[in-house]
C-alpha cells in the first residue's frame, strides 16, 4: 500500500501558474493530513511524468485530447488559486484509493 501519493500539476507552459498552484496545494494537503509529493510541469513535458503521477491536476481545456493510464486520477482545476479546494479533491481520492497516505 502506498503511504505517499504523487500529485502532478499540469499547465500550458510549466511556468508560473502550475508552480503557484503546487505551492498552494502543498499547504492544503498538509492541512488535510495527506502525505504527498507534488510536482508541476508543462503539458508538453507531461509524458515523461505520466507514470510517476497518481493524481494529475489539470484544467479541462488542457486535458482534452490527452490520454491517461486508467489508474491515474484526474482533478479538474477550475481556479488555480483555490489550493484548499484542490487539496480537498485530492484528499477524497487519497481516502478512496490510497488510505495509507493519510496521516
Amino acid at each position: 500500500m502506498k503511504d505517499q501519493v504523487n500529485v502532478l500539476f499540469v499547465c500550458g507552459y510549466g511556468l508560473g501558474s502550475s508552480a503557484m498552484a503546487e505551492m498552494l496545494v502543498k499547504k492544503g494537503l498538509v492541512a488535510e493530513g495527506v502525505n504527498a509529493e507534488v510536482k508541476h510541469t508543462a503539458v508538453g513535458e507531461l509524458n515523461s511524468l505520466k507514470e510517476w503521477a497518481d493524481v494529475v491536476a489539470i484544467s479541462k481545456k488542457l486535458a482534452e485530447g490527452l490520454t491517461f493510464d486508467e489508474n491515474t486520477h484526474l482533478v479538474e482545476v477550475v481556479n488555480i488559486m483555490d489550493g484548499a479546494g484542490i487539496a480537498k479533491q485530492i484528499a477524497a481520492i487519497v481516502d478512496e484509493f490510497y488510505p495509507a497516505a493519510r496521516k
